[in-house]
């Protein structure tokens, strides 16, 4: 899907900024390449959304709106802003096989941090990187969902700038904020739940796992054997990850975990050890307590269902990264 129709209708908006994407005619085999896991160009979220819109509607590009009516009190004259149909981008097939996707990507990796209880959408994450010899601008992470996954409604879009945490995953940070979005949005609008996903998810997130050793491998090693699974991985070496050795890792091996937990790795040279305030939790959902913890690379034990009512560390107690939060459900 080419953005040269967006550069034309950029500046129908106050604010919006051009775009720096290549020309057709100078797209070659490198540039098709790259462009393919997003690089080497920049888009506005707005074509963003544009884009992604065209996937959800069946295949269709589509003269982004922001208003669509004005109504004069006065007159009381009602006018429409009607959409315009730019041309086809793609076959209906295809949107169909690219919103599959999306939706299959919300039901693997980002089930626990993307997903809205009861409704099934899809979405994918974006971790985007400093320009080169440009790295204060740092990394821009966010995650783009849209509901319901096999006839959208509504697209969502969460993009935040220069995270400040060690290991920027858009999945992590961009994702949990969308899902809290899309949990009071959908309802709102009238979009009716599916009941029958309610179980389904609620069984995705309290899957457990037990911790393999990832001791005396390196740092390195460690972090792409967990991450490979589904866990999320903080480390404190800053050194050469390529040689240093995992001493110690928290939760320890063996420890039984929610899917996508947080594991903390430590070497000899960095031993350094992190606390964080634990979050108030009771009166919140399982998925937001989940969400409260991660936040701060914490974990989650839980019984019951419902809303939490109780939990085994106190809000505002300081504990390590990696701690495991026990909390009970009603």
């Amino acid at each position: 899907m080419h953005l040269d129709y967006l550069k034309e209708q950029e500046y129908q908006f106050n604010g919006e900024s051009r775009s720096r994407f290549h020309p057709l005619n100078e797209v070659g085999p490198v540039e098709l390449a790259v462009t393919s896991f997003g690089q080497r160009f920049d888009i506005t979220p707005l074509q963003l959304i544009t884009a992604v819109s065209a996937i959800s509607n069946g295949g269709t590009l589509i003269q982004p709106r922001i208003v669509k009516q004005v109504s004069d009190k006065n007159t009381e004259t009602v006018t429409e802003i009607k959409s315009e149909e730019v041309r086809r981008v793609i076959s209906e097939d295809t949107s169909k096989k690219l919103r599959d996707m999306m939706r299959t990507a919300v039901e693997g990796r980002e089930k626990v941090y993307g997903s809205v209880i009861g409704y099934e959408i899809g979405g994918k994450t974006g971790t985007s990187e400093p320009p080169v010899n440009n790295e204060d601008e740092g990394y821009a992470v966010s995650y783009l969902a849209i509901a319901p996954s096999e006839e959208p409604e509504v697209i969502g879009l969460v993009v935040v700038y220069k995270p400040d945490v060690e290991n920027p995953y858009g999945s992590r940070i961009a994702a949990p904020i969308l899902s809290k979005i899309l949990t009071d949005v959908l309802p709102y609008m009238g979009i009716a739940s599916d009941k029958s996903n309610t179980s389904s998810v609620s069984t995705s997130v309290s899957r457990t796992m037990k911790l393999p050793d990832v001791t005396n491998k390196t740092v390195t090693e460690a972090k792409k054997s967990l991450e490979n699974i589904g866990y999320k991985v903080i480390t404190k070496d800053n050194g050469n990850n390529n040689s240093a050795l995992v001493t110690e890792q928290v939760p320890p091996k063996g420890t039984t975990v929610i899917e996508g937990a947080t594991v903390v790795l430590y070497t000899e040279e960095n031993n350094m050890r992190t606390s964080v305030a634990v979050p108030k939790l009771i009166g919140k959902t399982l998925s937001e307590a989940k969400n409260a913890l991660a936040e701060n690379g914490l974990n989650i034990s839980y019984t019951g269902s419902g809303k939490v009512v109780s939990q085994d560390k106190k809000e505002g107690e300081e504990v390590e990264q990696g701690t495991i939060i026990t909390i009970n459900l009603e």
